[in-house]
């Protein structure tokens, strides 16, 4: 209920009281992230939700509605009896645990919902309405006299997870079933024998090669499920529904996870994709006033042509999007962030999203990383496994060489980051895997060698996009640049960048330095390294943004000759591939050497792109690490 009694009147609110606070924010993680978090709160035994119980206090329930089949979809049931005990007196609150698993049991609840409000016949009739509007549905797709052609119902795959790929779980079965449509993996070949939602390989996918996909992931709008499924053309390609054209997304947050009326428009949605072409079905499910419309409820996913999917897609725009040294994050969450610390508040409402999310404060009173990857982790994710894929905040993707590795540190040019003497000169050179800053590096070994004893230690740092994990500008994934820096054998410091956050591009690299200071808290001298050739705006830039007394700033590349820095490209033997192009003709793809300088020249281009117009990767893998260093 939506009456506000907290001062003794009552009255109404705009909108209900939020009373749970979730670890996973689905705006801003992909797939794989939230699956890698759900797994890691599993097995940590780390619950994914929490109840504020002070909003639980203030909202005075006398019936509270949970459910005890999904953990990870919602608060647990004991969580919120444990709560319920310690916020009010026996019988004053009614906690009503519901756990259906069959559609059969979702109109049930109906009737039990409505029972414990004092209005069990409103439930009956919406039950009887509920089975009305599924024998409707039923009738227009057994009906049609085009139906005889058929040998078999459509085979319908609907996917309650892409990445990794989960199958249809409970009630949705049923939904298929009353849409006269058969799920593919109940078939003799693939039998399934659990209600429940199990993970998938693609290889059991390409076994059973339904005739129709339905992508409605859990939790997820159609637009988000529509990105999710372009994402996985590559993935979609081999399957005849790819070919025939009937892969559909649709709105799985609405019309399949929540057990609730709601589930009617999901089955009239299912008949309505798994029947799509048969214009006579089709004529009699559009008669229906509740079946969700095209474009809202669902839509037919349009995959780019071949050579321009959805990696190829981002990439081409990506650079537009992916915040960098250039531009600013657009205002929203931060300064939320920044309200909410100040006052002392464990949460904040994200204004993008309405999810509550937990403050930095919050985890300080924790005392620890939880593992699991949050927003605001002051602890830079030390506790989180699979970094690569998870962090939010500045963390050590790699320190370095181990002794009881395979890269043993004992031989290591720069030492890793936990053998750092203290009072020691440390340069951190911002790393985007380009041939510019790996350029810088042989610059830096060169100037180490010259000295008689070692005077400074070296870390990389790299920023990159934190939804796509792509580095901007180079669109080079980070699991690319943390290869290069384990061939290499150098510490690499990461910085997600949070596009829509209301931080800037320096406050976070601050945040980054910060990571730096707590682990080499002793070291005397810190000094930023750039790999720019000759831009002035840029340089100049950065001495504004950037420079400070804690650290300097320094250029090794400046205005050195291109003839040197190809020679010196050339002697490391490594292989320079361009990653973007954004003028000319030159292609995605092509080897950066001599000639293509030359080229770049004759086009009207800086030879070595540094006016924007490509980007590269520095394939260092391909020689030793002796000869990409130049030991």
């Amino acid at each position: 209920d939506d009456d506000d009694i907290s001062d003794g009147k009552t009255k109404k609110l705009s909108k209900p009281l939020t009373l749970t606070v979730s670890q996973i924010d689905p705006h801003v993680q992909s797939q794989a992230e939230i699956d890698a978090a759900v797994k890691s709160s599993v097995h940590n035994g780390i619950s994914l939700y929490n109840l504020n119980d002070t909003s639980l206090a203030d909202a005075r329930p006398t019936i509270i509605l949970t459910q005890s089949l999904c953990d990870v979809c919602a608060v647990a049931t004991s969580d919120v009896t444990n709560e319920v005990a310690c916020n009010f007196r026996p019988g004053q609150c009614r906690v009503l645990s519901l756990e259906p698993e069959s559609l059969e049991e979702v109109a049930e609840t109906f009737i039990t919902v409505a029972e414990a409000c004092g209005a069990k016949e409103r439930g009956i009739e919406l039950s009887r309405k509920f089975w009305q509007g599924i024998d409707r549905i039923s009738h227009a797709t057994t009906s049609s006299s085009s139906l005889s052609k058929f040998k078999k119902r459509p085979t319908v795959l609907f996917f309650e997870w892409l990445d990794p790929p989960f199958d249809a779980g409970h009630w949705i079965p049923d939904m298929l079933e009353r849409s006269n449509c058969a799920s593919s993996l109940l078939l003799p070949h693939s039998s399934k024998n659990t209600r429940k939602s199990i993970q998938l390989d693609w290889e059991r996918v390409y076994e059973c090669d339904p005739d129709v996909i339905i992508v409605g992931c859990c939790g997820f709008d159609l637009t988000r499920n529509e990105e999710d499924a372009v994402a996985a053309r590559e993935k979609f390609a081999p399957l005849r529904a790819f070919r025939n054209g009937k892969i559909f997304a649709a709105d799985g947050n609405l019309y399949f996870a929540r057990p609730g009326p709601g589930l009617r428009e999901g089955v009239a949605l299912l008949a309505r994709c798994a029947y799509d072409g048969e214009e006579e079905v089709v004529e009699k499910l559009e008669e229906l006033d509740f079946l969700p419309r095209e474009g809202e409820g669902w839509s037919r996913v349009v995959f780019p042509e071949e050579g321009g999917g959805a990696k190829s897609a981002r990439r081409s725009s990506s650079s537009d999007n992916i915040p960098d040294v250039e531009d600013l994050i657009d205002e929203s969450y931060s300064k939320f962030h920044e309200e909410a610390c100040r006052a002392e508040m464990d949460f904040y409402k994200d204004p993008k999203t309405g999810y509550n999310v937990y403050t930095e404060h919050a985890h300080k009173k924790r005392g620890k990383c939880c593992g699991s990857g949050c927003r605001h982790c002051p602890y830079n994710h030390v506790n989180v496994k699979d970094k690569l894929i998870r962090i939010q905040q500045p963390a050590f993707l790699y320190e370095g060489p181990t002794d009881d590795g395979d890269d043993s540190g004992e031989d290591a040019f720069f030492a890793p980051l936990d053998s750092i003497p203290s009072r020691s000169h440390v340069k951190v050179l911002f790393f985007s895997g380009g041939k510019d800053s790996f350029l810088a590096i042989r610059r830096l070994v060169k100037e180490r060698q010259r000295q008689a004893s070692p005077t400074f230690h070296l870390i990389l740092l790299t920023t990159f996009d934190a939804k796509s994990r792509i580095i901007a500008h180079q669109e080079v994934p980070i699991d690319t640049v943390l290869r290069q820096a384990q061939h290499l054998q150098i510490p690499l410091l990461a910085i997600p960048l949070h596009r829509g956050s209301g931080e800037t591009y320096p406050s976070r690299i601050e945040k980054g330095m910060d990571a730096i200071r707590k682990r080499l808290s002793d070291a005397q001298r810190v000094s930023l390294v750039f790999g720019d050739l000759h831009l002035d705006h840029i340089r100049e830039w950065r001495e504004k943004e950037l420079s400070s007394e804690r650290h300097a700033l320094e250029y090794p590349l400046w205005e050195v000759p291109y003839e040197d820095l190809m020679e010196d490209l050339e002697a490391s033997g490594i292989g320079v591939t361009l990653s973007a192009v954004t003028k000319g003709t030159l292609r995605v793809g092509t080897t950066f050497d001599r000639s293509l300088w030359k080229e770049a020249v004759r086009l009207g281009m800086d030879g070595f792109g540094e006016e924007g117009e490509f980007h590269s990767v520095a394939e260092v893998w391909a020689v030793s690490r002796e000869r990409a260093l130049g030991l």
